[in-house]
């Protein structure tokens, strides 16, 4: 958990008082920062995060707070964890900060899909591991992707737990598992799931605003088989959406042809719990309840990546920013009214990131990356009223807006492999500072395969809870935490 005073500003100590009884009263979750922005960053990764197609926008920058910023950005490096078994099977993990032992500051959980689950701490030591032999892995076919978890408190003791796709032979398993030892808490039966090596888990936890609780929901294939959804029943479309309270008991079940990638949450006052939320070009209250669908959106088309923000500050609208295969544009998210299309110039759009690229308070911004599959792909970015400002003849992936250059009135972009960029288009970071980097423990093998190397999308978080995000990637043989200045 972060530190109480933050750059947001420390409360008064009565209120604060009153915030921590009240969330010791109804939260079952993990705990919460007081200060919501601290939440909601904190949950985009550790509840909702979908690596390959970025994360939900959190706002961050703060009008009038600095000017200037850094031309460039340097990493110090502050950790390097050797971890042990196969070099590509590691490259091709995943990896989630987890508090096992509610001291505040974060250790590594480190999976591989169905077949290896550990946590390192902070200094290296494997605290537990799990090891399924016959359990599916993911590796080069994988590509960019990675299963989904969530990091939350299951059983109640104010400590991190971890929430996963298993398996036991052929069966698709939920699991809760304790974070401090890695024994099961429970689990729960995935139905029409299949354990193919790109039958992704999809998991995604929101706060809701009316109970303050958290609800799971994870992505399922529709019963009926691949003839479902025009052949394209796959979970990683979410076709199906099931919701379960924290005790895994199944709340309700909706059917979402041809949804999306990732999930998107509505938090319309910004204190860091959901009204209702986006599964792809669905809008779905907490009852699983289907609220409307993206006007216009070609029926048979998903939704590639989806952000959802209040663009312009002097208006009360929440706006939902879509792109898929057939286009894309800004709708109304409570009522999924179409608002403006994108540019024709921006032909196949798949990435996708909302940030304050002007000041602040000035509205903000959007970029549009092409798919790879275009020659020379550029990136654009549009104003809130989706008008092209600007076009970069580079292909930018973004996972986030962030904050790393030291002026707070604007957001820069963290891309893929960790490279940071600002909303003109200029490099502050590459990913020079730790792509040679090698541990003790593994021989690291040699390939043509760019994503046999490093994990294309690390972590951005705050590690040592001193405020400030730290830098996590990983690959074939280390753990790799750098503090950005």
């Amino acid at each position: 958990m972060r530190s109480l005073s933050t750059a947001a500003g420390a409360r008064p100590m009565a209120v604060l008082g009153l915030a921590l009884l009240a969330w010791s009263a109804t939260m079952t979750a993990s705990p919460l920062p007081v200060q919501a922005s601290d939440m909601q960053l904190e949950d985009r990764v550790r509840l909702h995060r979908t690596p390959s197609r970025g994360m939900e926008f959190v706002p961050i920058a703060k009008a009038g707070t600095s000017g200037g910023g850094k031309s460039s950005l340097k990493v110090e490096i502050v950790r390097q964890i050797s971890i042990d078994g196969n070099a590509i099977d590691n490259a091709y993990s995943s990896v989630l900060p987890l508090d096992f032992n509610n001291n505040g500051t974060a250790e590594f959980l480190h999976w591989n899909g169905h077949r290896i689950m550990r946590l390192y701490g902070r200094y290296g030591g494997k605290v537990w591991q799990i090891y399924n032999p016959s359990g599916r892995k993911q590796s080069s076919e994988a590509y960019t992707h990675r299963d989904g978890a969530a990091v939350l408190d299951l059983d109640g003791d104010r400590s991190d737990d971890v929430l996963h796709c298993w398996q036991s032979g052929s069966q698709k398993l939920l699991i809760a598992r304790d974070g401090s030892t890695g024994k099961e808490i429970r689990r729960a039966s995935l139905s029409g799931q299949s354990n193919g090596p790109t039958a992704f888990c999809r998991i995604s936890v929101y706060r809701q605003q009316a109970s303050k609780q958290p609800i799971i929901l994870v992505a399922h294939q529709q019963p009926g088989g691949s003839a479902k959804c025009g052949g394209r029943n796959w979970v990683d479309n979410w076709t199906r959406v099931v919701a379960y309270d924290t005790k895994l008991k199944k709340l309700w079940t909706t059917d979402t042809c041809h949804a999306g990638h990732q999930t998107a949450g509505v938090d319309a006052n910004n204190d860091g719990y959901q009204e209702y939320f986006f599964v792809g070009k669905y809008a779905l209250d907490f009852n699983g309840k289907i609220r409307c669908s993206l006007k216009g959106w070609h029926p048979s088309d998903h939704v590639d990546a989806i952000r959802v923000a209040r663009l312009d500050p002097s208006s009360s609208r929440m706006t939902a920013v879509a792109v898929g295969l057939t286009g894309g544009g800004a709708f109304d998210a409570s009522n999924c009214k179409w608002l403006w299309g994108l540019p024709k110039s921006v032909r196949n759009p798949q990435e996708l990131a909302i940030a304050q690229l002007d000041p602040a308070p000035k509205p903000l911004s959007i970029t549009v990356t092409q798919r790879g599959s275009e020659t020379n792909p550029k990136t654009f970015v549009l104003n809130a009223d989706g008008k092209l400002t600007r076009a970069i003849s580079r292909r930018i992936i973004p996972m986030q807006n962030a904050e790393l250059d030291g002026n707070r009135t604007n957001d820069e972009l963290l891309a893929m492999f960790g490279e940071v960029f600002t909303g003109t288009g200029k490099q502050l970071l590459s990913r020079s500072w730790y792509w040679n980097l090698k541990g003790t423990r593994v021989t690291q093998k040699s390939t043509s395969n760019v994503y046999d190397r490093w994990v294309a999308f690390p972590l951005l978080y705050d590690v040592d809870n001193d405020g400030k995000d730290e830098f996590v990637t990983w690959g074939q043989s280390l753990i790799v935490v750098g503090k950005p200045g």
